[in-house]
C-alpha cells in the first residue's frame, strides 16, 4: 500500500541526512547522471578538490562512505515503520551545501511515497535488500571502481560499516522493545543471512566478511571493530588523522 512519512518521520530521517527541500550547488546532481561512466568521471574531479582528495582512488572512497547514509535512511524506514522508500536512481539527488571541508551530501526524494511492508514482511525482505543492493549500490560500485581503479571491497566496507552502526548503535538503544528485537533480526539477516544474488552479481553476502568481533584497544579504551581495509580518509588535504577503527593504526596497537 503507498502511503506518505508523516512529519515525524521525515524530521527522525532528517538526521541521517534525509532532504526535505531542493538545494542546488555545482555538486549537486541527480543520482540517474551517475550511471554514465564520463559524467560520473567529471563528478569526481570536481569533487575531488572540494574535500581535498590526492588522487581520484581516495575521492570515491570517501563518497562512498558518505553516500553509504542512504543506507542508513532506507533501513531506518523499513526496520522501524515497515516502510518501503524508493531507491531508485530516478528518484534520488544528492545535494550538497557551497562549503568547504568536510563534505556531508544529504538525499533529496523526489516521490517520498513510501510502501508498507508489513504482510509477509520475512519474504518481502528480499525484495527490498535487492532494490538497494542489487539496483542501486552495486551499480554504483561498479562504476567508481571501473573510473578510479579503487578497491570494490574498500568501497563495500564503507557501506558496511554505516548499516553496523544503524543496527548496534542506533535501533539498539531504542525504548520500544519490540522495535529491537526487529532489528536484530534484520541486521542478522542483512549482514549474515542475505544470499550474495541480493547484492547483484556477488555469489556470497559482500557484508558478511566485514562483520568480526570488536576488540578492546587500550590507545582508545574501548571496545573497537577494526577494519579489514582502510578507507584512505587521513589522505585528505588536512586530515592528518587515521578512523579510530583504521587497520593501519589499530594493528599496530
Amino acid at each position: 500500500m503507498h502511503k506518505a512519512l508523516d512529519s515525524n518521520e521525515i524530521e527522525q530521517l532528517r538526521q541521517f541526512r534525509f532532504a526535505t527541500k531542493l538545494e542546488s550547488s555545482e555538486l549537486s546532481i541527480e543520482l540517474n547522471r551517475l550511471k554514465d561512466e564520463t559524467e560520473l568521471l567529471r563528478y569526481l574531479e570536481n569533487f575531488g578538490p572540494h574535500i581535498g582528495s590526492p588522487n581520484l582512488k581516495v575521492t570515491s572512497s570517501v563518497f562512498i562512505k558518505r553516500y553509504a547514509f542512504l543506507a542508513v535512511i532506507y533501513f531506518h524506514a523499513f526496520t522501524t515503520w515497515n516502510k518501503k522508500l524508493d531507491v531508485s536512481f530516478d528518484n534520488l539527488i544528492l545535494q550538497t551545501k557551497n562549503e568547504e571541508g568536510n563534505w556531508l551530501p544529504t538525499f533529496y526524494f523526489k516521490d517520498m511515497g513510501v510502501i508498507e511492508v508489513t504482510e509477509d514482511r520475512s519474504s518481502r525482505r528480499d525484495e527490498v535488500l535487492k532494490k538497494l543492493f542489487s539496483d542501486n549500490i552495486h551499480i554504483l560500485i561498479n562504476l567508481l571502481s571501473k573510473v578510479t581503479k579503487q578497491s570494490k571491497r574498500i568501497l563495500w566496507e564503507n557501506i558496511s560499516i554505516y548499516i553496523f552502526w544503524l543496527y548496534e548503535t542506533v535501533l539498539s538503544n531504542s525504548d520500544d522493545a519490540q522495535l529491537r528485537n526487529r532489528a536484530k533480526e534484520d541486521f542478522n539477516y542483512i549482514v549474515h543471512e542475505a544470499p550474495g544474488s541480493l547484492f547483484g552479481d556477488h555469489t556470497t553476502n559482500p557484508l558478511k566478511s566485514f562483520y568480526r568481533n570488536k576488540r578492546y584497544l587500550q590507545h582508545l579504551q574501548e571496545e573497537v571493530r577494526v577494519r579489514n581495509t582502510c578507507c584512505l580518509s587521513y589522505l585528505l588535504m588536512g586530515r592528518k588523522k587515521y578512523c579510530k577503527s583504521c587497520p593501519l593504526i589499530c594493528n599496530k596497537k
